[in-house]
């Protein structure tokens, strides 16, 4: 019986992912590193997102926000089929360019 496809909500709670998604962030934010964004979003099949990953890490590799060597391990794990890497790399892209600001998130919380 082949594995259940990854879904986008079980790609999101994976702690390899958060940490992907977050060294992403960084690596947009303070080295302007669109050229990993584009390597993200054009790999479509597992061996392209292993190069993507690669290049990444290679890039940023003295960036403080780094991903485990399990981090990794896991990612790879998960990125078995193109349907995975579609629900990876949107998952890591979304964590990427997503903006988390802690007084704009307390603002909205106290209005409510």
């Amino acid at each position: 019986m082949p594995p259940e496809p990854l879904t986008l909500p079980t790609a999101y709670a994976d702690p390899a992912v958060k940490a992907f998604g977050t060294a992403l962030r960084a690596a947009l934010s303070f080295g302007n590193d669109y050229a990993s964004l584009m390597d993200f979003e054009n790999a479509e099949t597992p061996e392209a997102f292993a190069e993507a990953v690669k290049k990444f890490l290679r890039r940023n590799y003295q960036s403080g926000s780094k991903p485990s060597a399990t981090d990794l391990e896991r990612l790879m794990t998960m990125a078995a089929t193109p349907h995975d890497v579609r629900v990876l790399r949107a998952a890591i892209i979304s964590y990427g360019l997503a903006r988390w600001d802690k007084k704009a998130t307390e603002g909205k919380e106290e209005k409510s």
